[in-house]
């Protein structure tokens, strides 16, 4: 139980540390050398990144599958036999998120990187890149929520079986 509430805080840090990282970027859309200045930064900040590494976001639910896994260990006789399967599918299921969230991540930072570079480039369409580099942000920020509230339901769902 306690595994599952770590994760959930772990993917609320993730959540807030990439809320707070990006407030610079958002703070600078009127100005697009600035702009293009502050998507750089965001993209090479491995800080940031290190939020949605696996390792971090759901490392404990590894821990939990090789747990069930293990004859050894209390926790596979302390859920019903009948859900152990269960479980573990759900478990796995939760596992996925990490993934996607780190990829997610990975593909909003390359964006942002080209957008600075088009921005940079002077050309006729920068003030349009600026508002797509808006468009970007919002979009992440509102799939991160999404997610968010998913690994939140699953982590539900989870204790219900435990």
């Amino acid at each position: 139980m306690s595994d599952l509430q770590s994760i959930c805080v772990n993917c609320d840090a993730a959540y807030d540390a990439i809320l707070g990282r990006l407030t610079p970027v958002k703070n600078t859309f009127g100005d697009r050398e600035r702009l293009a200045m502050e998507l750089r930064a965001f993209a090479a900040d491995s800080a940031t990144r290190s939020q949605f590494k696996p390792e971090y976001l759901c490392s404990q639910i590894d821990h939990l599958l090789a747990q069930l896994s293990s004859n050894l260990d209390p926790l596979k006789y302390s859920v019903d036999h009948r859900r152990v399967t269960e479980l573990r599918q759900s478990l796995m299921q939760l596992g996925n998120f990490d993934g996607a969230l780190l990829r997610s991540y990975d593909e909003l930072a390359r964006q942002l990187d080209r957008i600075a570079t088009e921005i940079q480039a002077q050309s006729a369409d920068s003030q349009e890149r600026c508002k797509y580099a808006q468009h970007v942000i919002q979009e992440f920020e509102d799939d991160l929520t999404s997610s968010l509230a998913e690994i939140r339901e699953a982590k539900s769902r989870l204790v219900d079986l435990i």
